[in-house]
């Protein structure tokens, strides 16, 4: 019959010679000497218990019938604590191998049911995931607020606003800071709340995209703040299971001022061009009136404005109109509008009240006291400040110039 050799922590799988009458010896349980590692790491039983979340009387108990299986003391016990004997030392290198192999043994048994290594492997094991930890993950609450650190720390440390919600009622489970400062509400103010009543678009679109495809795809949403300012996000969605209910994760990346910047080049491109345009036009020897109603439709559109007109102030009424006819009232708020520093260049305020135009920008384009006037729109008024003010001062240089050709003619 073969021997087992003669090695340090070796433990032969042969079946052992006995003598007539002994009794067969079995083999030691795996939470026998998963005990003897949790026992040589830690220095005491208390803590072994602790770390396998066991009672301390278990573990006496574990490490009593492997004493017995091999036939004296593993461990010496004293007033600090345990450390290991000799054949103590000699069995936890061969224990220390079974767990691993058992480990091993496992993650291959995963991979056979389709359960892939998580991305968060890493994290797993503190949770209680891996064999190793099987014991530990024994206390619930202890592990449970652990996991609760663990997520605030990673919702709260970065700067992107996350919301997680219902995809049913749709209603806020949880927001980090980001979200609350994005939105411009506090934090009692979105629990329980819809998320589709702070955002633009309806958030079921949203859902059913993240329901769709298993790659996460931007989606671009407008949060609505209390004082009527929106921000514009990119939002990415991942559907996710807490606790047996399905939710939804949402991240949100503030893009405003990006798109703000966008915005600003867009209408000083689109400006400059319809300027370009107007030069031309004037050099070609078209009037001045006939020029503007060519040129102001995309002055208009390029800085996103409800109305672009040429104003009479002498008959108070509009020559060239494109988009929305201003509202009673406007010949008396555009007189009453501040002049700003480039000469003849208002600004006019958007009004309290009823019955007068919307806000915007107006030019004195000569001695007639017309003008030329950019009125209203829903566009981020941005661009429009730092554009188009100076626009219309250089329309009414252009206006300047063509009068002065036309009267020295």
């Amino acid at each position: 019959m073969l021997t087992a050799p003669e090695t340090p922590g070796f433990i032969s799988a042969r079946r052992l010679e006995r003598a007539p009458g002994e009794r067969p010896m079995r083999a030691p349980d795996l939470a026998e000497l998963e005990t003897l590692v949790a026992c040589a790491g830690e220095g005491s039983f208390i803590a072994a218990a602790a770390r396998l979340g066991i009672s301390r009387p278990a573990v006496a108990k574990r490490i009593a019938n492997l004493e017995a299986l091999a036939g004296g003391a593993l461990l010496h016990r004293g007033a600090r604590g345990v450390r290991l004997t000799d054949d103590g030392a000699r069995l936890l290198g061969g224990a220390r191998r079974i767990l691993d192999e058992r480990d091993t043994l496992l993650e291959l048994l995963a991979g056979f049911r389709g359960e892939g290594r998580s991305p968060i492997s890493g994290l797993r094991g503190l949770l209680g995931a891996t064999t190793a930890f099987a014991k530990a993950a024994q206390r619930p609450e202890a592990r449970l607020e652990e996991t609760e650190r663990m997520l605030e720390l990673l919702m709260f440390a970065g700067s992107t606003a996350l919301v997680v919600f219902d995809p049913e009622t749709e209603a806020v489970c949880e927001v980090n800071d980001a979200f609350c400062r994005l939105a411009g509400r506090s934090r009692d103010e979105l629990l329980g709340r819809p998320v589709g009543s702070h955002w633009s678009e309806s958030s079921g679109s949203i859902v059913e995209q993240a329901a769709r495809s298993d790659v996460a795809e931007r989606v671009q949403v407008h949060v609505q703040r209390p004082d009527g300012t929106i921000r514009i996000g990119e939002a990415t969605t991942h559907l996710a299971v807490l606790g047996g209910t399905q939710l939804v994760l949402c991240t949100v990346e503030d893009m405003t001022d990006r798109h703000e910047l966008q915005a600003e080049r867009e209408a000083l491109a689109g400006a400059h061009a319809a300027l370009g345009r107007l030069a031309a036009e004037l050099l070609a020897g078209r009037g001045l009136l006939a020029s503007l109603g060519l040129v102001l439709p995309e002055l208009r559109r390029a800085g996103g404005f409800a109305t672009a007109l040429v104003w009479d102030g002498v008959a108070g009424r509009a020559w060239i109109i494109d988009g929305e006819q201003p509202t009673g009232g406007f010949d008396a708020h555009l007189r009453r509008a501040p002049t700003s520093c480039r000469g003849a260049v208002v600004r006019l305020e958007r009004p309290n009240g009823p019955g007068v135009g919307l806000g915007g920008w107006a030019v004195l384009l000569d001695g007639d006291d017309r003008w030329a006037v950019l009125l209203g729109g829903e566009a981020p008024g941005a661009p429009r400040d730092r554009v188009f003010g100076e626009v219309l001062g250089d329309l009414e240089k252009l206006a300047l110039a063509a009068g002065s050709a036309t009267r020295s003619a």
